[in-house]
């Protein structure tokens, strides 16, 4: 029998102190505290990470081939914009905006894009796209590649600009890398059901065209629709300088385009990705200078 002064001691205690070992050691007595518990971003992160696992087992078997590439495909965009929004430094991001981007990219735009390439009088030159000589190939694929699928990817940056909404230059980078992943859901999966085996001459280098296709080669379209939605929410915002930022917005990354295009597989390929990356960075810390300079051109 413990006496007068323990039990008083043991009450005295704090109520986490009063309870046995095995009471933590149980752990689906903080059911009712699920929504107050700390890290519930990890735990977000782990739940995402665990939909493959669920795709695979309700589907896999039970669906074609196609349907699966899409889901994948459609699974590593949702993830990416997911990132995006929770990392990228934009003010006034708005979901509905987001998904109206990834969605109407996705849908619209490249839809026109597949559209414009089916004309009759439309044909891609593949003698220069495959030519020796890397100056033709970069303009072969500028003219023909870059400058179209830039622009597809721009469509919905320029509906979003003729919405009494303003937008601010980084919100717009922002919603431009949505465009950019809704453009990746497409040429992923055109790549995965297709080309990839075409192209690859292994099983390992399939997978890793497969992997490529859901993770750099998205991204990287993105860096690329977010620099030319950065110049071009300025261009909005000063019309006066508007011709010139319109034309670097496009020229910049459909050159990068080209060029990654161009050397694509080599070590100037993957330059390329780590420059375009750069550009973008520091195109956004020149934010603030942008903005006095032009804020300051458009009074004179």
């Amino acid at each position: 029998m413990p006496s007068d002064s323990e039990e008083t001691a043991r009450e005295s205690r704090p109520p986490h102190q009063q309870k046995g070992l095995l009471f933590f050691l149980w752990p689906f007595n903080q059911l009712h505290r699920l929504g107050d518990i700390d890290n519930r971003g990890l735990l977000s992160l782990i739940g995402i990470a665990l939909i493959p696992m669920v795709l695979f087992t309700l589907f896999i078997g039970a669906v074609d081939r196609p349907f699966v590439f899409f889901l994948t495909a459609l699974y590593f965009s949702v993830l990416w914009s997911i990132l995006f929004y929770h990392v990228f430094p934009a003010p006034n991001i708005s979901i509905g905006t987001s998904v109206y981007c990834f969605i109407g990219t996705g849908l619209v735009s490249v839809s026109l894009l597949v559209g414009f390439f089916s004309l009759p009088f439309i044909s891609l030159p593949v003698q220069w796209l495959n030519a020796d000589l890397p100056a033709i190939r970069a303009f072969a694929f500028l003219v023909w590649v870059a400058i179209p699928e830039e622009l597809c990817k721009l469509l919905m940056i320029y509906v979003l600009s003729k919405r009494r909404d303003i937008y601010l230059p980084r919100t717009l980078a922002y919603y431009g890398m949505i465009c950019g992943l809704g453009f990746g859901i497409y040429e992923g999966l055109d790549y995965q059901l297709d080309r990839n085996a075409e192209y690859a001459e292994s099983e390992v280098e399939y997978l890793f065209l497969n992997l490529l296709r859901l993770t750099s080669i998205p991204v990287l379209h993105s860096v690329w629709t977010g620099t030319a939605s950065f110049l071009l929410g300025f261009a909005y915002l000063y019309p006066k300088r508007s011709w010139t930022l319109t034309f670097v917005a496009l020229s910049v990354p459909s050159a990068l385009h080209a060029l990654f295009n161009t050397f694509n597989g080599t070590l100037t390929s993957l330059g390329i990705s780590l420059l375009s990356v750069l550009i973008l960075m520091l195109y956004l810390s020149k934010h603030d200078a942008f903005d006095i300079y032009l804020g300051r051109e458009s009074h004179f």
